[in-house]
């Protein structure tokens, strides 16, 4: 409103200008109007691109960036890939701390109960810690399949007796005396399960997409400055630039 009465004054001024003044004078002040006019409306524009760009932060966006933070620290501390403990939050709850699954699974890294006690996460919903927690199970889950992440995320989603049963075809029996991989198949460890299959290969996809582990573990505001002097680059790759990470605009 401020610059649309700036342009109504402006060209009112012009008017009156040229009613009162002579040819030359009337004619100087249309020229020095019409400039004044094209840098308003020049400003105009780049209000309106810096509104557009502020719009394209959703609310998914604005969490991925609250939490990041946490996943590098857990990441770092725990030796492992930044870039599967970001993508894994963000399958697992679109990084909502307050989520809670059909089957039970809480908070930002869907820990069932028995999970959660197992590594001490007294509160599923307190993003810091159940990051943490994520991170030291990812590790154990990496370190008892040979550093395989695909096996690592099979694991975190349908059990590591169940994989374990799928990579040596040896039946498993569970409390509830269900019998898991009856026929003894093997598969290399990723269960037969569509759920299952499809969380190991979206996560795998979206890490392979973003940018490397390095840049991960660099501070986020380093990152940010890279990603805008690589934009046009950025816009051929799926995964960009509007988190630290991987673009979520999928």
């Amino acid at each position: 409103m401020t610059l649309l009465r700036i342009v109504l004054t402006v060209s009112l001024a012009s008017q009156l200008s040229c009613h009162n003044d002579g040819l030359p004078v009337a004619q100087a002040a249309r020229m020095t109007t019409n400039r004044l006019l094209r840098a308003i409306a020049l400003g105009l524009l780049l209000s309106a691109s810096a509104m557009a760009q502020a719009s394209r932060d959703s609310p998914l966006q604005t969490r991925a960036r609250m939490l990041e933070p946490f996943i590098v620290d857990s990441a770092k501390r725990y030796g492992i890939d930044p870039r599967i403990l970001w993508t894994l939050c963000f399958v697992e709850s679109r990084f909502r701390p307050e989520a809670v699954s059909p089957k039970g699974a809480r908070g930002l890294t869907q820990f069932m109960p028995d999970t959660a006690a197992r590594y001490g996460l007294n509160n599923p919903h307190d993003p810091k810690t159940a990051i943490d927690a994520a991170a030291r199970y990812l590790r154990d889950l990496l370190n008892r399949f040979g550093g395989r992440v695909d096996l690592a995320l099979a694991a975190y989603n349908s059990g590591e007796g169940t994989v374990e049963s799928y990579l040596t075809g040896r039946p498993l029996v569970l409390r509830t005396g269900k019998v898991i991989n009856a026929r003894g198949v093997m598969t290399d460890g990723i269960p037969p399960y569509e759920e299952t299959r499809n969380y190991v290969s979206t996560i795998l996809r979206m890490r392979n997409g973003s940018r490397t582990a390095a840049l991960a573990f660099q501070p986020l505001s380093a990152a940010r400055n890279r990603s805008s002097e690589k934009s046009s680059n950025a816009r051929k790759n799926k995964f960009a630039d509007h988190s630290s990470f991987i673009d979520l605009d999928q």
